[in-house]
């Protein structure tokens, strides 16, 4: 019966992680949905395109000034790493593994104390 309840609680996580793309996601609503606020230029000669497929700028072929570190892409659309990814739902079920078993200590000193 406890072997039911934690598979039903990883089918659980599994299935919010899958079903919902948004968590796979970084802080964009979505690809494409770029903003230009006026010191963008067209790419070209000293200034690339932008070469990577889901950032917020790809479909607007620009030079963005407010992103030179990356190239001149807004990288806010790009999903999480899928390391990343991996670390972040493994931590959070190592954490509720952990929370579980320290309830289940409580609840066998208590019956050692009664």
């Amino acid at each position: 019966m406890k072997m039911m309840k934690q598979f039903a609680q990883i089918v659980l996580v599994l299935a919010i992680v899958f079903a919902c793309p948004s968590v796979l996601s970084a802080q964009c609503t979505g690809w494409g949905s770029y903003v230009e606020d006026g010191n963008e230029v067209p790419c070209g000669g000293a200034n690339p395109c932008c070469t990577v497929y889901n950032a917020c700028n790809a479909p607007c072929n620009n030079y963005d000034y407010d992103f030179v570190a990356t190239g001149g892409c807004d990288m806010a659309c790009t999903p999480i790493d899928s390391g990343v990814l991996f670390i972040l739902i493994g931590g959070g079920l190592f954490g509720a593994f952990m929370l579980n078993r320290r309830r289940e200590l409580e609840l066998v000193t208590e019956e050692v104390k009664s």
